[in-house]
């Protein structure tokens, strides 16, 4: 059965700009030199931190434009859930971007820089359980809802025919078919890279693309795609109120 929420959604964002984002970063690093590839892409400034950003900002931006349409539906618990997921990506592209600091160039205060690994104005870098908490923890969950709420939970329900109930909380707030590539490349991107280090000894050409980075801007990736969905699922409602109710 079609999930019908995305069917307003084109393939060649929810498929193709995923797929050229991940893939895009081998074929460069296959094409590049490597001291080219490390300079312009991925660099602190360079293209895939500085795209993480951007991602970000959009689904920022898309998150805003879903809470102003939601206000019409006038549940309290989805206003929430998208309020939570819009703080959270001004968190995730503050913290990518150091607040400010890669674009700036200052230095990071001198009592500040003692608590960080990194020396820059992020919390996800401080030194010890806080760094880890603020950081791994974060990415992993988030890994986790690519891989099971983006991923496999709508591919089992597509495999059993079965969809939401219009209008449901449940509805409005899980990523449908549409989100299964990104949920998928978000979860697995940095596999390629583990397996040539387990192999090898070391990470080899060309899969030296700084696995860490290239997933940070997959899961942005994922994020943005998700709540794009929602948009478009907003933009099409078709009964024109769509009350939320527990599925």
């Amino acid at each position: 059965m079609k999930d019908l929420r995305d069917s307003h959604v084109p393939a060649w964002f929810w498929v193709g700009v995923p797929t050229v984002l991940y893939f895009g970063h081998y074929v460069l690093r296959a094409l590049m030199p490597f001291e080219f590839f490390d300079r312009y892409i991925l660099h602190e400034s360079g293209a895939t931190e500085q795209g993480t950003v951007l991602v970000l900002v959009l689904a920022l931006v898309t998150g805003l434009l879903v809470l102003s349409k939601l206000r019409s539906l006038g549940n309290k618990r989805l206003l929430l859930f998208f309020g939570l997921f819009c703080l959270g990506c001004i968190y995730f592209g503050g913290e990518e971007a150091s607040w400010g600091q890669h674009w700036m160039g200052w230095d990071a205060p001198e009592q500040w820089a003692a608590l960080n690994n990194q020396n820059e104005t992020n919390l996800h870098n401080s030194n010890g359980v806080v760094g880890s908490l603020l950081d791994q923890l974060p990415r992993n969950l988030l890994t986790l809802a690519a891989l099971i709420g983006g991923a496999i939970i709508p591919l089992v329900r597509r495999a059993r025919g079965k969809t939401y109930e219009s209008g449901s909380f449940a509805y409005w707030i899980m990523p449908g078919i549409a989100c299964v590539p990104a949920g998928l490349i978000a979860a697995f991107s940095s596999i390629p890279q583990k397996i040539s280090e387990s192999i090898a000894g070391e990470v080899v050409w060309p899969m030296d693309i700084n696995a860490g980075e290239v997933k940070e801007l997959m899961i942005a990736t994922f994020l943005f795609v998700y709540i794009a969905t929602v948009w478009v699922r907003l933009r099409h409602r078709g009964d024109g109120s769509a009350r939320p109710v527990t599925e």
